[in-house]
Parts: C-alpha cells; sequence; structure tokens
C-alpha cells in the first residue's frame, strides 16, 4: 500500500525551481498537425506544420528568416509542453489509478462508488490544467511558479486528504472482514497494522528522496522557457502583430 501511494504524490511533493518567473501567457494546445495558442477557447494564433502562420484566421507571408525562427519556435514548443503535460498527467494518474485499483473488491458497492466519486472530482480538476489525449497536449496558462503552488498548496491538500480518506476506508473494510471471517482478529489485528498516520509519514519520508531530482529538471523548464522567450521575441521583431500574443513571458517579480 504504501508504494501505491507514493506514487500518488511523486509529483505532487516535489517543489519547482524558486525565483523563476517564466509563464504561458496563453494556453498552448500541441497537435501532430498545429500548434494553437488559446485563451477562453479561442485560437488566436495557429502554426500548422511548423511552417505556416495564421494570426487571428489571417495568413502571414513569411521571408526566409522569419520562417527559420518560426520552425525554431515551434520545435521549442513541441518539446516542451508535451513534457510538462505528460509529467503532471503521469505522475497524477498513474497515483490515482493506483489507489482505485487498491479498492477493487473492498468494501461494498455504495462505498466503492463513494470512493471512485472523489477519485473522478480530484482527476477533473487537475487535468483541466494539463490535458493529454494521445497525441494532443494541453497547457492552460501559468507560470512555474504557479504550477509550484498548485500542486503544493491547491491539489496536494486534496490528494492527501483522498489518500487518508480512501486508505482510512479500505482499513475499515478489511478490519471488517476479518472480524467476520477469523475469530482471532484482535491477535492479527495487533501485529502487521499501521496507522494512516505512520503509512503517511513514511510517504513524506519516501517524498523527500526525490526532491533534488525535479529540482534539476525545475531549472531545465525555465531555461528552456527563457530560451522560447528569445526566439519568440526575435520572431515578434520580424512580425509585429504577434506583440499582442506574446506567448512566453517573465511575470515581475511581486
Amino acid at each position: 500500500m504504501r508504494f501505491l501511494l507514493v506514487c500518488c504524490f511523486f509529483l505532487l511533493s516535489l517543489p519547482l525551481q524558486a525565483n523563476c518567473n517564466m509563464a504561458f501567457r496563453y494556453g498552448v494546445l500541441i497537435s501532430p498537425e498545429h500548434i494553437r495558442v488559446m485563451q477562453n477557447n479561442r485560437t488566436f494564433v495557429q502554426i500548422n506544420h511548423d511552417q505556416q502562420l495564421f494570426i487571428k484566421g489571417e495568413w502571414q507571408q513569411l521571408d526566409a528568416e522569419t520562417q527559420q525562427l518560426l520552425q525554431l519556435y515551434a520545435h521549442g514548443l513541441r518539446k516542451f509542453v508535451p513534457e510538462i503535460v505528460s509529467l503532471a498527467v503521469d505522475g497524477v494518474e498513474v497515483g490515482l489509478s493506483s489507489i482505485e485499483a487498491m479498492l477493487a473488491g473492498v468494501g461494498n458497492k455504495s462505498q466503492q462508488a463513494e470512493w471512485r466519486a472523489l477519485i473522478r472530482e480530484t482527476t477533473f480538476q487537475f487535468l483541466s490544467r494539463f490535458v493529454r489525449t494521445g497525441d494532443h497536449f494541453y497547457l492552460a496558462p501559468q507560470s512555474l511558479n504557479e504550477l509550484d503552488n498548485f500542486l503544493n498548496g491547491e491539489l496536494k491538500p486534496q490528494l492527501t486528504m483522498l489518500a487518508r480518506h480512501t486508505v482510512g476506508a479500505v482499513w475499515g473494510a478489511l478490519r471488517d472482514a476479518l472480524r467476520q471471517s477469523d475469530s482471532n482478529f484482535e491477535k492479527a489485528d495487533s501485529q502487521d497494522w499501521q496507522s494512516v498516520n505512520q503509512l503517511m509519514d513514511k510517504i513524506t519520508l519516501g517524498m523527500d528522496q526525490k526532491m533534488v531530482e525535479l529540482e534539476a529538471k525545475s531549472a531545465l523548464f525555465c531555461q528552456r522557457m527563457q530560451e522560447l522567450d528569445e526566439i519568440e521575441s526575435k520572431l515578434q521583431q520580424h512580425l509585429p502583430a504577434l506583440v499582442e500574443y506574446d506567448v512566453v513571458v517573465e511575470k515581475a517579480t511581486p
């Protein structure tokens, strides 16, 4: 059980690089044929096949230098967005599916329906900001710091509550089953069971071992966003209409 829950909290426990103010000002949708810059479900900039550019639906004629910059920009987005979306989605989906698998055959139908409803609610809230459907990837507008705040300040407490609820529920269902089937329950109960709090303490210790790894990756994410920002700025010099739709930005420190 400890292994299952460590999977759930692997990503959520680790802080992104401090003082990195790089952000996506617009949502970015990546598909094999297109890259779309979006806000409120509206597409403002679209890149087709990494070489055709449309701004507010109007095709832009590009010279050779601008074409090269557009391809660099598109390739950078295609490398970065799927990586960070997949990292986030994988970290949470594995944990949530592991918790759900842990519930299989435990408790009655009503209890399982309640547990799965909590899992679905948590999954929906998270995946509204990170979407992966086949080879389509969507990253909602956010900074790396905001991502850290969301994972650790908003989502992590919810998943912690979910884990405590489901582990406690499974614990109770197993205890009930043992009471019904084993006359020596009290003896068995005193041997190997651990409290939910003890289990969560062990999970926390496991999370700490992964901090250095994600901190290094966070620095790489920040660097990639800075490189994207530089390419985007050069592209805007050739296409001033793009300035209005500045995707990668550096937010001022509050």
